[in-house]
């Protein structure tokens, strides 16, 4: 008999009731006992020679229903979803078995989380933020100085006490009540100042100090210290400084350019390339900005509903793919990072939500617009992901179906409209701090 009826429960969730007539299943039931027979025995009877009574008598009239069922469902389910005319994004939930009779058959209902559909008005015209791209000359002194910085050389200075910034060459030993400890000694020790490399307090104490210097310091441990030996405990050391290198930047001059840039002659042509990768590199972030806005308000836009289960099977697979990613497992990346559990899944959830809702937007607009994907453009698809996963296209097209692909195609030319058709706006501009307020109350 099949399908019965469907009821909505909740959203993106029917009720579908449905039976198996009474002959269907009867008839499995007897497939089954002749299968089963000749694997029997009890005591009395050869094996495969007990009458069916008997066995029924014994065991129960239901012996063979579970069986029969196990059977028959998959493609009685599957043939109720189809009658249904809803189209499932999720496999049939909570199956119950009402009633199982070989005089009326079984009687049975299951879950269907169906596939959402969202529809999106009003996505020509957004108004997204699109921060304008400048570059002053201080922005390109900035990034010639972090080049100069960056190719700057360590020479020894003499006459001049250690500052901030130099790199000191030093022995040390450390004591504790007069007693050397583990760990606490070293020769020739390259040790930038200002770096905060050491124990608070250690670097401070040898700006100041000339080379040849010996002399103590005098530092307390912090009282969370690896060592609960050493944790908050005070300790001298001994130090001799060897020696004191000074950062030294080099010449801002055609060489100079040259070196640092195969393209550059002069340092005229380094300042324009500069300023060329900074305009470009600052478009590049107010194009993805204005993308992610767009996208944020395509999905604020979409209208529709979505069973909460589709919304935990794409968070639960976007975990799946968070640990691929990083190597290890989520609850050891949560272990390693002591973030909590609860934060981490609300995170991944409402990810999920913004995901899935743009997709189905994007998804709507293409319906919209008629969108289409030509064969050319699949396959241009299937190259790039082959060159960029360094695998046969062969092996690209048996493992992602085409239709995926098509889709990801027309959300990308969704996206593409809408972005066309959105505004581009000043962002808004940022507010001030607290202490600038402050500021500027006592200012006036």
């Amino acid at each position: 008999m099949g399908f019965v009826a469907k009821e909505k429960i909740r959203a993106g969730a029917w009720k579908i009731t449905a039976e198996i007539d009474a002959d269907t299943f009867g008839q499995k039931v007897e497939e089954i006992f002749a299968e089963q027979l000749p694997k029997l025995s009890i005591p009395g009877f050869r094996k495969g020679k007990v009458p069916r009574a008997m066995l029924e008598k014994r065991y129960g009239e239901k012996l063979f229903f579970e069986d029969a069922l196990d059977a028959l469902l998959p493609g009685e389910v599957n043939a109720a979803v189809s009658a249904s005319e809803l189209v499932l994004a999720l496999r049939p939930q909570d199956l119950n078995v009402e009633s199982m009779e070989r005089e009326t058959g079984v009687k049975y209902d299951f879950t269907a989380i169906v596939k959402p559909e969202l529809t999106v008005a009003g996505w020509r015209g957004l108004e997204a933020p699109y921060a304008p791209q400048t570059v002053t000359e201080a922005d390109v002194d900035a990034r010639v100085e972090e080049l100069r910085d960056r190719n700057a050389r360590m020479v020894e200075v003499e006459g001049r006490a250690a500052q901030t910034g130099d790199s000191a060459e030093i022995d040390y030993e450390g004591f504790a009540d007069g007693v050397p400890f583990e760990g606490g000694k070293a020769e020739n020790y390259e040790l930038q100042l200002g770096s905060g490399s050491f124990i608070p307090g250690f670097e401070e104490q040898v700006v100041g100090h000339l080379p040849g210097e010996e002399f103590d310091i005098n530092i307390t441990f912090p009282e969370q210290y690896h060592s609960e030996e050493l944790a908050g405990k005070q300790v001298v050391f001994k130090i001799k400084l060897h020696a004191i290198k000074a950062k030294e930047l080099p010449e801002l001059d055609d060489d100079f350019a040259q070196e640092v840039g195969e393209n550059y002659e002069t340092v005229a042509d380094l300042r324009s390339g500069i300023e060329a990768e900074l305009l470009e590199s600052r478009r590049r972030s107010s194009e993805d900005g204005f993308t992610a806005a767009v996208q944020q308000k395509l999905a604020a836009l979409a209208e529709g509903e979505i069973a909460d289960e589709v919304f935990a099977q794409r968070a639960e697979r976007n975990k799946e793919l968070f640990a691929d990613r990083i190597g290890v497992p989520v609850e050891r990346y949560l272990e390693y990072t002591g973030l909590d559990r609860e934060k981490f899944d609300a995170d991944m959830r409402e990810r999920a939500e913004e995901q899935l809702k743009l997709e189905l937007a994007l998804e709507d607009i293409a319906r919209q617009e008629a969108l289409e994907a030509a064969p050319e453009e699949i396959e241009a698809e299937q190259e790039r992901m082959a060159a960029e996963y360094n695998v046969d296209i062969a092996r690209v097209k048996f493992a992602v179906p085409e239709e995926d692909i098509r889709a990801g195609l027309l959300r990308e030319k969704a996206l593409g409209l809408a972005k066309e058709a959105a505004v581009k706006v000043e962002p808004p501009a940022e507010e001030a701090t607290e202490e600038e307020a402050e500021t500027e109350e006592a200012a006036e």
